[in-house]
């Protein structure tokens, strides 16, 4: 969903349809319940599309892997999804014997949801008719604007492997040194956390690394492998890519994914009220707020 901060502003209800969407969110209110019982069949399919019943209520093979699909899950998601899936349509036909369906309160709430789901459709098809950000864009804001991209402490590219034992790190020093790719050794060698992106640490501050590596990270030549460094953790390889120091600033490079981001902010906030603006000027609007006097006179 294309929904950047100031609109989740405007629209904060819209989090709770979010968070009704993901699996694994619990949100016990009546009118999500609700909602929840039109992914389920109410006429009997085909015995074997059935995955799960609950009373007169049917979840279909077809409408689970519809359902996987489109919140982006892995099919061996699939039995846990059943699984709340179950457990939110015997809550939802209690609330609905109970009669709480029958609600203005309801009423409310889906007219909230509905409109605010629309409202994102509507926003997003516009941002994405509307947003081209290519880049000298990015570059000409950047170069107007360095002091956001200013460092205010030294940081090091790093890159990092980590082994159980010292033969291993080793052997992944002299792979390393032998002209092997890092990112291969990092596969092959490493048990860090890093592994998954090649060793790839980015910039790292000081303060963010334990002494044992802070002293090798800020004193190593660039692009040079570190010797084998020994600490609580394991035994760790290092190298180093590039270096900033204190009030350096951040190559473009380095920061085009935030450049983006702040002129996709900056549009999509112009775009959304010149929308409303236009919106408005197409219809009768009128607007009388209530004021504290006016609250006074009707209690009396």
């Amino acid at each position: 969903m294309i929904f950047v901060w100031w609109i989740r502003r405007l629209h904060g209800r819209y989090q709770r349809m979010d968070n009704f969407r993901r699996l694994g969110n619990y949100v016990p209110a009546p009118f999500l319940l609700f909602l929840l019982a039109f992914s389920s069949c109410r006429q009997k399919p085909d015995k074997a599309d059935i995955v799960a019943q609950v009373g007169s209520r049917y979840l279909t093979r077809q409408a689970l892997e519809a359902r996987l699909q489109r919140d982006g899950l892995e099919v061996q998601l699939g039995s846990q999804f059943v699984e709340r899936w179950v457990n939110r349509e015997v809550l939802f036909q209690e609330a609905q014997r109970l009669g709480l369906d029958n609600t203005d309160e309801l009423a409310l709430e889906l007219e909230t949801v509905e409109k605010e789901f629309l409202i994102n459709k509507l926003l997003e098809r516009t941002f994405q008719e509307k947003i081209i950000i290519e880049e000298p864009i990015m570059r000409s804001y950047y170069e107007k604007h360095e002091a956001l991209f200013k460092m205010h402490e030294s940081q090091v590219h790093m890159f990092h492997i980590l082994t159980e034992t010292r033969e291993v790190a080793n052997t992944a020093r002299q792979a390393l040194l032998a002209g092997q790719a890092f990112d291969e050794v990092a596969q092959t060698y490493s048990t860090g956390i890093f592994k998954s992106s090649n060793g790839d640490m980015g910039f790292v501050k000081e303060n963010d690394i334990i002494p044992e590596l802070r002293r090798s990270a800020f004193r190593i030549a660039l692009n040079q492998i570190s010797p084998v460094i020994r600490s609580d953790h394991g035994y760790h390889l290092l190298k180093v890519t590039g270096k900033l120091k204190k009030d350096d600033i951040r190559p473009f490079e380095d920061v085009k994914s935030e450049v983006y981001a702040r002129l996709r902010a900056s549009k999509e906030r112009q775009i959304y009220y010149d929308l409303v603006y236009h919106l408005q000027n197409q219809t009768h609007v009128y607007v009388a707020i209530p004021t504290a006097a006016d609250s006074l006179r009707a209690t009396h």
